[in-house]
């Protein structure tokens, strides 16, 4: 899993301003990649070529250029995607399981955009897959599984009398006799299966809370779905955003990949949301600000709580500057594509939450 730390490490080590940062779409499912030579190495080639002659003279670019070629040239993996970040004295390679827009390669100060809008868009969710009998917690990260663990409904290990073994009676007496139990049987089951999903809750709280999960998705009927829910702690339940049918017998990556639409979805949601409630601050004259201008001399101010940028960024400075400018100032950095993306960019191309109110003079700010 990557993780902030890493970025960090990768911005703050030596000769840091002397990085080749290259990223490829390897997935072997993509037409170009089904030669015999596939389509990313012939990009790498040519990219690699036209690079080489921007820095003509650079015995560090050259030495970096041959130890990624052979890094590469016996690569065999199956990911749908790499990046791969060298400096003289170091080397960071990952393994995407998540596709990338497209091919590109950097040197100088590391270009962590298409790195950062992956672990942006695929960030780790957990699964609740539950029904009446067991729930397993699965979590996804850029579309791989991991098992963090399961419950099981240990009712069977006591000694209910089954409801249907219950005397019906032979008259009015022993029928409310038989009813009762009936009504007893199935009053001790729903207090059993509510304490099962108080500790379904209780597990799912303790997973969040030590790994630091931001977003839950609870599988299966529905009905357990809700019931588990309505036992979840509100701060928990807030981090429930979707409920889909996923089968028990299904596999874990087979969870993940029914999850991921859902995911997907309500995240592209709450980036619209985002985007409106920063147009209509910045438009207010409070905490926002709009516009590249703006935007930079924030992040110079260290005013910047948030920066947004849309994707994919066509601009090359835009994209390799302004994270490493809002990592270095503090900031997060949240990418937003779709309906979102078009917004920020017919707002100004680049958008900003404040921990502060900006004054309003500065440059290319839209006017409300």
């Amino acid at each position: 899993m990557i993780d902030t730390a890493d970025i960090h490490r990768l911005i703050s080590q030596p000769d840091a301003d002397r990085t080749l940062s290259v990223f490829l779409m390897t997935d072997a499912a993509r037409l170009e990649n089904h030669a015999a030579t596939p389509g990313w190495r012939i990009w790498l080639k040519n990219a690699m070529r036209e690079l080489k002659n921007q820095h003509p003279e650079d015995e560090t670019f050259d030495a970096l250029r041959k130890r990624t070629e052979a890094l590469l040239e016996q690569h065999r993996g199956h990911s749908k995607a790499m990046a791969l970040f060298l400096t003289p004295s170091s080397e960071q390679i990952f393994e995407l399981p998540v596709p990338l827009a497209e091919n590109a390669v950097a040197y100088g100060r590391a270009s962590l955009a298409p790195l950062l809008f992956a672990m942006d868009e695929y960030e780790r969710t957990l699964i609740v897959v539950v029904d009446q009998e067991r729930a397993r917690f699965i979590s996804g990260y850029m579309g791989g599984a991991s098992r963090e663990g399961t419950h099981v409904n240990d009712v069977e290990a006591y000694d209910f009398r089954s409801k249907d073994q219950m005397p019906t009676g032979r008259n009015q007496g022993d029928r409310t006799m038989g009813g009762s139990n009936r009504d007893a049987f199935e009053a001790t089951i729903g207090d059993h299966l509510r304490r099962f999903y108080q500790e379904v809750a209780a597990q799912a709280r303790q997973i969040v809370e030590t790994q630091g999960i931001k977003r839950i998705l609870l599988g299966g009927p529905g009905e357990a779905a809700h019931a588990l829910k309505r036992e979840m702690h509100d701060t928990i339940a807030r981090q429930v955003v979707a409920m889909v049918p996923i089968p028990q017998w299904v596999d874990d990556n087979a969870v993940v990949r029914l999850a991921l639409p859902a995911a997907l979805a309500v995240e592209h949601q709450q980036e619209v949301e985002l985007v409106e409630e920063v147009v209509g601050l910045a438009k207010s004259g409070n905490r926002g600000a709009l516009g590249r201008v703006a935007v930079e001399d924030c992040l110079k101010r260290q005013q910047v709580e948030l920066l947004i940028l849309p994707w994919p960024l066509s601009d090359p400075d835009l994209r390799d500057r302004l994270p490493l400018a809002a990592l270095a100032a503090g900031a997060k950095i949240e990418f937003v594509s779709g309906a979102a993306a078009e917004r920020v960019i017919a707002e100004g191309g680049v958008a900003a939450r404040l921990f502060y109110t900006v004054r309003p003079e500065f440059g290319d700010q839209p006017q409300s």
